[in-house]
């Protein structure tokens, strides 16, 4: 009841400030002034992100990193892959996790968990098959049960299971190389042994499939920009599920699993922080996956996303800000949540601005545009920085960012229409399956 509340609230003050920023000048002028300061932080977390990214690859590539195979020096791995109704692309996730170079006198240093979640299709026979050859991957079913059928209640079956001090989670659509889980572990011990969670980056490789697929894979580059942008002046920098990794002893100190979180990443982020935890970055360590190639099947998506992040926003970021965090983390999740703020401040600019047509004073429409532009040039800024890091230049350069701003405009619709949900619908426990499209029987 009190997310409902909360968000409802947000959409009353939405309401209420783009009616005054459109009637009073001097609240617009100062609205303006706001977006041009955040524009200029968004600004700086991309130089600071493509910076990190840069040195990242760098290390990445250096002799330094070159993998050994052995992990004599680092931690034992569990990695556990949730799979609901996956037969078309368990296979090869499955058979890419068996085959790492992470070994200890000739014995794996890792395990491989695969969770069926109560498949009705060959998931757990196409698994087992793979499992038969490697006895470091275990398959384990879980039945049908009451209570949510959401990605964390699945991690938190294969918690009695796990061996390891670290905990790795896959998504049963990805591809990894051979020295994906050495370099995931060794960027963390060499680059920031103090971090309790550790995200690598994600990348489509069906990005070549269209316009839509394409512009995921710059959303992906914004986001690691931003990412390591908060990372590198100690923000609250997040999880993002599929190739995030977090120390078992951290994960158990700040409760574990919540089983009703929609987006197990970010809530599990947001619990760190406000524990005083940091999570960090591995950009120079890849995961692919699917990237979605319908509009059909990413609303859906950008709806539970949304959702998930609003909602343990409102229900964790409360307890952050009175936390002991440093005033630094604190001001950088502020400036985080403000962009949830900044879609249903359009929304209701836009909406107030049609208003006032009939009437005898016109709506000063430099706000909704503001808005607009400044969230643009946000995002825009971003997608520079992830692809000027990654060696993008030139006019191809201004192509992919002007494409991954565009794409990034649907959060503006994808918002309001959330908080709207979230104030009038209960909270629902039931994941919402991203459909595969180029997975293959494995």
């Amino acid at each position: 009841m009190a997310t409902r509340l909360t968000a409802a609230a947000l959409l009353a003050v939405s309401a209420l400030l783009g009616w005054v920023t459109i009637t009073v000048p001097l609240a617009a002028r100062l609205l303006q002034l706001s977006i041009l300061v955040s524009m200029l932080y968004v600004g700086y977390l991309a130089w600071r992100g493509a910076r990190v990214m840069r040195s990242a690859l760098a290390w990445s590539r250096s002799g330094a990193a070159e993998p050994t195979g052995l992990a004599g020096d680092l931690p034992f791995v569990s990695l556990v892959v949730a799979a609901r109704n996956e037969a078309t692309v368990i296979g090869p996730a499955v058979a890419g996790l068996a085959a790492q170079a992470y070994a200890r006198d000739g014995q794996p240093q890792y395990e491989v968990l695969v969770i069926d979640d109560a498949s009705t299709d060959a998931t757990h026979q196409v698994a087992r098959a793979v499992a038969a050859r490697a006895p470091h991957v275990k398959v384990l079913r879980r039945e049908p049960e009451p209570g949510p059928r959401t990605k964390a209640s699945v991690l938190a079956f294969a918690m009695p299971f796990v061996r390891g001090e670290v905990l790795g989670v896959i998504d049963a659509d990805s591809h990894v190389a051979p020295s994906f889980l050495e370099r995931a572990m060794r960027a963390w011990s060499v680059r920031d042994t103090t971090a309790a969670a550790l995200q690598v980056a994600r990348r489509p490789r069906n990005a070549d499939v269209s316009w839509l697929t394409a512009a995921q894979a710059e959303e992906q580059l914004m986001d690691m920009a931003s990412q390591c942008g908060r990372w590198a002046t100690d923000g609250t920098a997040e999880l993002r599920g599929n190739g995030m990794f977090v120390r078992g002893s951290v994960l158990e100190a700040v409760g574990g699993w919540r089983v009703t979180a929609m987006t197990e990443d970010l809530e599990l982020s947001t619990r760190l922080s406000a524990a005083g935890h940091h999570v960090a970055l591995a950009p120079g360590v890849a995961v692919e996956e699917e990237a979605v190639e319908r509009l059909s099947a990413l609303w859906p998506q950008r709806l539970r996303w949304a959702e998930g992040s609003m909602r343990r926003l409102m229900e964790h970021g409360p307890g952050l800000l009175a936390g002991p965090q440093p005033i630094g983390r604190k001001a950088d999740f502020l400036a985080f949540a403000a962009e949830f703020f900044l879609p249903p401040l359009f929304a209701a600019a836009i909406v107030a601005s049609l208003v006032t047509i009939p009437l005898p004073r016109p709506a000063d429409w430099t706000v909704p545009i503001s808005l607009f532009a400044g969230y643009g040039l946000g995002v825009f800024l971003l997608a520079v920085g992830g692809l000027t890091a990654t060696g993008v230049r030139g006019l191809l350069l201004l192509g992919r960012a002007l494409r991954g701003a565009l794409f990034l405009s649907h959060w503006l619709v994808v918002v309001p229409w959330v908080l709207l949900r979230i104030a009038l619908l209960p909270a629902s426990s039931d994941f919402v399956q991203t459909p595969r499209f180029t997975g293959s029987p494995g």
